[in-house]
């Protein structure tokens, strides 16, 4: 099944190849691969033997997630029940995948239909697997492109979504066999918001868990707070930070422009439910908030959404700290979030959205 695989810069690549824990002045860290990224987990103020055995636990929280909806090997949770609702069948699911449908329902209601995760099989046209060898040609010439947006429309006009599906106690069944869950970003906010109650509920009151440049906290660093940089569009460089976080997330989501080949087309990873194309205007999107999952969420329906439905989006879904970045480098800030970046010197073309 379609796996979506990015190409990383070079800093971030030699990260997900560091596994371990390190140590030092009471910080204890722990970094790991999972949900299709890196991630790390900082915990401060406690015993190095408590710290990482703490650590461990959460780690299996991530990678619990990750098989129950993220991955797409076969023996993943997600793809038996996208492969069930193929072929017109009920599945039992597990707690965490149903937890993750009523969450995606919910969001789904609140962007008024724009974050739809049923509609997968619309992003998975544009994932391929590309390895360093095997992209000096565009994987969508023009002729595969005709198809791809032949089946793009089939898919749209039986109009997928959230509604579509039935859930009776644990078991889930979808009215549309065109109906693919593919839950993307949003659980990687989950992961942040699990993995942080999860810290709390064992004595952590001091920690960080960053998932893919992603951050939620609790506590204080040591003496200082918590801070986090805020990305340019192409994940390469900061254009700030965020600190004093405490109890927060900070969240990046960002439309990866990928081109390959002769044919010089672009590819991204966040895809218009209503048209079946790649998002094209919003090329970056930063959102704080006291939970990760409803960050991410609002950050891809804003990709999808555009600039101009900043405010009624940000009204229906309770979140006001925001910064975009569109495909002209032109950065929006809402108030709100304005008012606590601190900018790196001489980034301009800041932009207020009310």
């Amino acid at each position: 099944m379609h796996h979506n695989h990015i190409l990383l810069p070079a800093f971030l690549a030699a990260m997900l190849m560091t596994s371990g824990c390190e140590r030092g002045n009471g910080i204890f860290q722990d970094e790991l691969d999972v949900l299709g990224t890196f991630a790390q987990i900082t915990i401060v103020g406690m015993p190095e033997t408590e710290a990482r055995n703490v650590a461990l636990a959460v780690e299996q929280d991530l990678k619990s997630l990750d098989y129950i909806g993220y991955t797409f090997k076969e023996e993943g949770e997600l793809h038996r029940l996208n492969e069930a609702f193929a072929q017109g069948r009920s599945m039992e699911v597990s707690d965490g995948l149903l937890e993750l449908i009523v969450d995606a329902t919910e969001l789904y209601e609140k962007s008024g239909g724009l974050f739809n995760i049923a509609k997968g099989e619309l992003t998975a046209f544009w994932e391929f697997v590309c390895d360093k060898d095997e992209c000096s040609e565009s994987p969508y010439p023009v002729e595969v492109q005709r198809l791809v947006d032949e089946q793009a429309k089939k898919i749209i006009a039986t109009n997928p979504s959230m509604q579509d599906l039935i859930i009776k106690g644990s078991r889930v069944s979808s009215k549309n066999r065109l109906v693919k869950l593919e839950f993307g970003e949003m659980i990687r906010g989950l992961a942040l918001d699990k993995g942080i109650v999860h810290l709390r509920e064992m004595g952590v009151n001091n920690a960080e868990i960053n998932i893919g440049g992603s951050a939620r906290t609790t506590g204080m660093r040591g003496k200082h707070d918590w801070w986090i940089g805020i990305p340019d569009a192409t994940g390469t460089h900061m254009i700030g930070s965020i600190e004093n976080i405490d109890d927060s997330a900070v969240v990046t989501v960002r439309a990866f422009d990928k081109s390959f080949g002769k044919q010089g087309l672009v590819y991204r990873h966040i895809v218009d439910p209503r048209t079946g194309r790649p998002v094209e205007d919003v090329r970056s999107v930063t959102v704080m908030h006291d939970n990760a999952l409803v960050a991410n969420a609002f950050a891809v329906t804003l990709h999808i959404a555009g600039v101009g439905e900043w405010k009624q989006l940000a009204d229906r879904m309770g979140v006001h700290k925001i910064l975009a970045i569109t495909g002209d480098g032109t950065i929006y800030t809402s108030p709100a979030m304005e008012h606590i970046i601190h900018w790196k010197q001489g980034v301009a073309h800041q932009h207020l959205v009310p």
